[in-house]
């Protein structure tokens, strides 16, 4: 039988189910931030895009969020050069964080 102990593996597989995960940004997950464009809260994951791995072997990962209100679409990154730094909204210009989640 063949066995793969993944304890130490940070980031995840390319189907996404191995390993630990570096962020708690998932799609579909809504964030208590509002609105560049309307103002308006929340702002929901629309897509979590692999970008690259970065030398600490972390996943980057673009985060498209779109507004609830307006469709405004809004995008940020996770794991920006290190695991656990976040890059801030290209619009808002707002760094969002884990607390900000509401799901």
């Amino acid at each position: 039988m063949f066995y793969n102990n993944f304890d130490q593996v940070y980031g995840e597989d390319r189907w996404g189910m191995v390993g630990k995960t570096g962020d708690p940004f998932r799609e579909e997950h809504r964030l208590k931030i509002a609105c560049s464009k309307c103002h308006q809260k929340p702002l929901v994951i629309a897509e979590r895009n692999w970008e690259a791995t970065n030398d600490d072997h972390s996943q980057r990962y673009q985060i498209v969020v779109a507004c609830l209100n307006c469709g405004f679409v809004d995008e940020f990154e996770v794991n920006v050069g290190q695991e656990n730094k976040i890059g801030r909204l290209k619009y808002a210009k707002i760094v969002p964080t884990p607390a900000d989640l509401a799901d």
